[in-house]
This record gives structure tokens, sequence and C-alpha cells, in this order.
């Protein structure tokens, strides 16, 4: 019995994710991005325009170690028309944290980008570049780029569909 509600409910919650999915623009994005650094990239859209973009990834030039940074963006819709999807130039400010060997540094950077928004799939691709100086622990230049996509889904939505499943 334990077993079966606990099939139940994973059904439940591919079901709640799958469909969600179908409405896109749901509020987070989830995926890989190869560059500098490496590894996750989540987008939570508080609004059309604003979205925030978190980053937990692997930087292998210079001194290599993990990166860890959030950034606030701005997208604009209106610079590049599509027939299908939409292609938003976006840009923004965030701070990183970069840690290796025995120290770690922090810095400010301005991510710039465009990302194309499929139409009836509910992902996106992105090319970004994001110029940055350090702060601690001396100034530096930092430079990040990364090629990547995210699949979106609606986590509250789902939440909501497994627990009326169950």
């Amino acid at each position: 019995l334990k077993q079966m509600k606990q099939l139940i409910f994973l059904l439940a919650l591919f079901t709640a994710l799958s469909t969600s999915a179908q409405d896109f623009k749901g509020l987070y994005g989830v995926g890989l991005a190869v560059g500098e650094p490496s590894g996750f990239s989540i987008k939570k859209f508080n609004s059309a325009t604003h979205a925030f973009q978190y980053t937990l990834g692997y930087s292998t030039t210079g001194n290599s170690g993990i990166n860890l940074g959030v950034d606030f963006l701005l997208h604009d819709y209106e610079f590049i028309s599509a027939n299908k999807g939409s292609i938003p130039l976006y840009y923004g400010l965030g701070a990183h944290v970069k840690s290796y060997e025995n120290e770690s540094q922090i810095y400010v950077r301005v991510p710039l980008g465009v990302s194309y928004q499929f139409k009836d799939f509910p992902a996106d691709v992105f090319f970004e570049f994001s110029p940055g100086i350090a702060v601690i622990p001396s100034p530096n230049l930092v430079v990040n780029f990364g090629v990547g996509g995210r699949f979106y889904f609606d986590i509250k939505r789902a939440v909501k569909k497994v627990e009326g499943t169950i």
C-alpha cells in the first residue's frame, strides 16, 4: 500500500509538471550552461520582463573553483522580432562568489544576453556575455560567458495539482 501511494505521488508529480510546462512562461527555468563558469542555471521570472538568474557552476579559467551567483535581469522583447517564439535581449546586474584553493573572490558583473524562447515548448536557449570587476580580495577584471538552455515549469501549480490528486 505504501509503495502504491509513492507510485501515485510520483505519477501525479510528473503529470503536474508536464501539464504546467505546456502553459510555458511558468515562473522557473532550470537548465545547464557551458562556458565560464559551466554548470546549472536557474531563472525565475517575477514578471514578463523582470527575472532573477541563479548560477552554480565551476570555473576552469585562471584559478579554477566553484562559482555561485545571482543576477537581476531586465528583458527587451521589442528589439528583435520572431515569427515563432520570442527573442528577448536582456541585461542586468549581479553579484557572484568564486571559491578556489584557500581564497574566495567576490565580484559584481553586468550580464548582457540574448535568448530564444520557444512558442509551443516550455524552454529557452541563450548566449550571455558578462563583464565584471572583482572587489575582494583585490580589484581585478572578470569575464563570464556562456551558452545554455533551460526548461520552464511552474512549481506552485505543480504542487497544487499533486495535492489535488492525492
